[in-house]
């Protein structure tokens, strides 16, 4: 997959999101009948599965002046690793919440997963760039 399309792709991800938030945090859906169907599918809960989109436009942003290389060795890093953590986040929120304590430590337990994992991913990916573009650039000097 390309550079352009991947950050295209995640850029038109990430305004989604935005608007979502902004949507969610007025009263017009809640006033507006007739979005009711509109906020079934944007909801909260589904948005969690692309809540790693903007890392991603902010990686392939980096990556998208630098040699056709160092973007190729970050997306081979990411296009397994996004999915992983989109699944997981699905796994993790797809079943019954409970309430009380048990559901806050659920909930907490679920987050502290995400934290790790979208480190690991934010890590691993300015690492595999940095040290990429390096390689490349005392090859060409």
């Amino acid at each position: 997959m390309g550079r352009k399309y991947v950050l295209q792709g995640s850029f038109i991800g990430t305004l989604l999101i935005a608007a979502s938030f902004f949507y969610f945090s007025t009263d017009a859906c809640y006033v507006n009948k007739t979005c009711d169907a509109i906020a079934s599918v944007l909801s909260q809960d589904n948005l969690t599965l692309i809540y790693i989109l903007p890392f991603v436009f902010v990686l392939s942003l980096i990556t998208y002046k630098m040699q056709e290389a160092v973007f190729q060795a970050w997306w081979r890093f990411a296009m397994w690793f996004v999915p992983l953590i989109m699944i997981v986040t699905y796994f993790l929120y797809s079943g019954h919440q409970q309430s009380g304590f048990g559901g806050v430590a659920q909930d907490a337990f679920y987050f502290a997963i995400l934290v790790a994992l979208y480190t690991i991913f934010i890590l691993t990916s300015l690492i595999r760039i940095v040290l990429t573009h390096r390689r490349l650039k005392q090859g060409n000097m």
